[in-house]
């Protein structure tokens, strides 16, 4: 395109362009008025229908997550639950079909917890991180009069505080069924007790206890854990602490013992790789130190690092002159029998190890690790049926529609598939199913939701499509972004839709989420224009359903840095461009059939870059399509700092996009408000650094650029 004919294009366009300074009245009665004064236009009268019966027809999801990592907590006084109550009704006008909330179980951290640490599933009349439960029932009230469909933040992986019970089946874990080939049970999510006074036997006099590795291992080796032990009636002193001294291998290594004292922690180091790997402490317990009628001796071993093997083998009582190790208890917090609601009991018996599977257990890998808490046994048939009982309250009782389910990489797909056919056995269909899996592997990635889908019945498949998160292209658009070597046609190779041939049904895009709080790379925020990401992802519908981040579309409060140091402190809120994205996908771009990539890698479109590169670019076109009039949208995300100038081909269509056929501007961030395709099938894209613009096919009006609500 020549110069004159840009000239032309820029005068053509003010008409459009001036649509915008009227966005301050209802955008139908508006466009309405646009009509009666500029009926010279043609197609005026069809456009204005085609709004209308988008905006009233148009199913395109769109999912919000309406929180952030450290939103504000009932702790200190506020209410999350009413913050995304009062704002449901402009959500819902702006496009938003499903929010996702923060996790609602009682915490086992109270109420400034996050809520990844669920105690009582089924809340009762109790106040969480989020709200009370009358803040909690009005939100989702509201979001369901609003016609947004409430998505939970389902953790089915864990559980955690509990009351301790005496758990037999981590004691034959531990003493029994360990091996170098296992990893050991976290020495934080145990104690082991020794009964004393009563009918026990054990009383007064000088215990000796030793310990060492169950196996060995060299892996072990110097690894340090803090031993603490207690009575009922003598507690944490507040003293200094106390250190192992060496050598301290006792009576089966011909060496001394190290003295303990009652409410005093004293540090030790594994040993593996000597002669004697033994470590004995010398406990002198006085009559005054328990109570005669019936005691306990607490035994704490938490490792300070990384997780070894050691446990005590023995336990010498003078008072019994016998080794009574076989006295010794475990127990671990798993005792759900008394929560506040009265519902979701468990036991020990729910969680790995348990009595059916002590001896198979590995408690290896992404399935079995205990990452997080306790971990349920979901091939425990009373584990199962109680999960799925609570996410059919959730939707019974509270009204939630959606669930995004926590580290779904840590339990079966075959667990979630049994409950998606319970759900739609009952009728209960939710419209959103969505699961975390924190990694980029498109194998692994669309490897989970095939599972899950190979594993429902045709019935519930039919109904109910699970989706997963793209943290695949998340991290293109972030590298993208926020470093300046990047070629951004990676992007186009590097989705679970492109790269692993994933339905966009079965996906979930996003620019950015809770769990990315590092000050840089992959767990970090994007430092530079996310606003570049949220272009991509809102205008390829292929992709699959895109996600706004509550901070990115509002803000973080002010100052962000000095109260998140993680958040970037030089990026605005960008509510207003994607407004104007989801309107673009919501008029023009949903239900678009194909996308093509016009500057991929080896296109076969004739390019000229005046200025800026191809490797800086993105610049694709979504096939029209009935509902839109059969217009043709191309799309333009310059991720250069230089501005972008180019002549590049397109897809014609067979030749149903002629040389002269116009493509207008809807966004009006580019040079000029339309382009014309040329005689060489080519159009002219101009745009600024850091920028995108979106032309749709024909002579359509610009978007608003800021939206009313309707």
């Amino acid at each position: 395109m020549g110069k004159n004919e840009k000239r032309d294009t820029y005068e053509a366009g003010k008409l459009t362009k001036s649509l915008n300074r009227k966005a301050n009245v209802n955008f139908f009665f508006y466009l309405q008025s646009v009509i009666n004064t500029h009926c010279y236009m043609r197609r005026c009268y069809l456009t204005l229908a085609f709004l209308v019966v988008l905006f009233s027809t148009n199913a395109q999801q769109v999912f919000m997550q309406g929180w952030y990592w450290d939103y504000p907590k009932t702790a200190n006084g506020f209410s999350w639950a009413d913050t995304l109550r009062l704002k449901a009704a402009h959500l819902k006008s702006s496009g938003i079909t499903h929010i996702w909330f923060p996790p609602h179980s009682v915490a086992s951290f109270g109420t400034n917890s996050n809520g990844y640490d669920p105690k009582d599933l089924f809340i009762g009349n109790q106040t969480t991180g989020l709200g009370t439960r009358a803040a909690l029932n009005s939100m989702l009230a509201e979001f369901t009069a609003q016609g947004i469909a409430p998505v939970a933040d389902m953790v089915y992986n864990h559980r955690d505080g509990g009351n301790a019970e005496v758990n037999p089946a981590v004691k034959s874990y531990i003493t029994n069924f360990y091996t170098a080939a296992k990893e050991p049970f976290p020495s934080d999510r145990y104690r082991c007790i020794l009964p004393l006074g009563g009918a026990s036997g054990n009383g007064a006099g000088e215990y000796i206890f030793k310990f060492s590795s169950k196996t060995g291992d060299i892996r072990f080796n110097s690894y340090t854990y803090k031993i603490y032990m207690q009575t009922n009636t003598v507690g944490y002193q507040g003293l200094p602490d106390l250190n192992e001294v060496e050598p301290n291998g006792g009576d089966d290594c011909g060496q001394v013992s190290n003295n303990i004292l009652l409410g005093k922690n004293m540090f030790v180091t594994v040993e593996t790789g000597g002669g004697c790997n033994t470590d004995e402490f010398r406990l002198q317990l006085n009559p005054g130190d328990f109570n005669p009628a019936g005691d306990t001796i607490f035994i704490y071993m938490n490792n300070t690092g990384g997780y070894s093997d050691h446990r005590i083998y023995g336990i010498y009582s003078s008072s019994r002159a016998t080794d009574i190790v076989n006295d010794l208890l475990y127990q671990t917090y798993t005792d759900y029998n008394s929560v506040a609601s009265g519902r979701g009991q468990m036991n020990y018996d729910f969680f790995k190890p348990n009595d059916a599977n002590a001896s198979s257990t590995f408690l290896n890998g992404d399935w079995d690790g205990m990452y997080f808490f306790y971990d349920y046994d979901q091939f425990q048939k009373k584990t199962a049926d109680t999960l799925i009982e609570w996410t059919k309250w959730n939707w019974d009782e509270l009204g939630v529609r959606g669930m995004r389910m926590d580290a779904i990489k840590h339990f079966s797909p075959a667990f979630v598939a049994d409950l998606l056919d319970s759900m739609h056995a009952y009728g209960k269909d939710p419209s959103m199913v969505v699961g975390e899996w924190y990694g980029t592997n498109p194998v692994e990635l669309s490897g989970w939701v095939n599972s899950v889908k190979a594993n429902m019945t045709p019935g519930a498949l039919a109904a109910i499509q699970p989706k997963i998160f793209d943290f695949t292209l998340r991290e293109q658009l972030r590298l993208a972004c926020d470093d300046g070597g990047y070629d951004s046609r990676n992007i186009f190779n590097n989705s679970l839709h492109d790269a692993a041939s994933l339905s966009g049904f079965n996906i979930i895009t996003f620019v950015n989420n809770h769990d990315f709080r590092d000050a840089s790379g992959f767990a970090s925020l994007i430092r530079n224009n996310p606003n570049l990401a949220y272009a991509y992802i809102l205008t390829n519908n292929q992709l699959g359903v895109p996600t706004v981040f509550y901070p990115d579309y509002y803000g973080y409060p002010a100052p962000a840095g000095g109260l998140y140091g993680y958040h970037p402190t030089n990026l605005p809120p960008y509510k207003t461009e994607i407004d104007r994205l989801m309107l673009a996908l919501k008029l023009y771009i949903n239900g678009s059939p194909t996308v093509d990539y016009l500057n991929r890698f080896g296109t076969p479109y004739s390019s000229n870059f005046i200025q800026g590169s191809s490797n800086k670019a993105l610049i694709y076109q979504l096939q029209g399509f009935a509902a839109n009039g059969n217009k043709d949208v191309i799309v333009a995300i310059n991720f250069g700092s230089t501005t972008l100038r180019v002549d590049h081909g397109i897809n014609t269509r067979g030749g149903a996009i002629t040389p002269g056929t116009r493509f207008t501007d809807i966004l009006a961030r580019s040079a000029f408000p339309y382009q014309l395709v040329s005689g060489s099938n080519q159009v002219y894209i101009e745009l600024p650094p850091q920028s995108y613009s979106v032309w749709v096919q024909g002579e359509v009006f610009t978007l608003p650029l800021s939206l009313p609500l309707f």
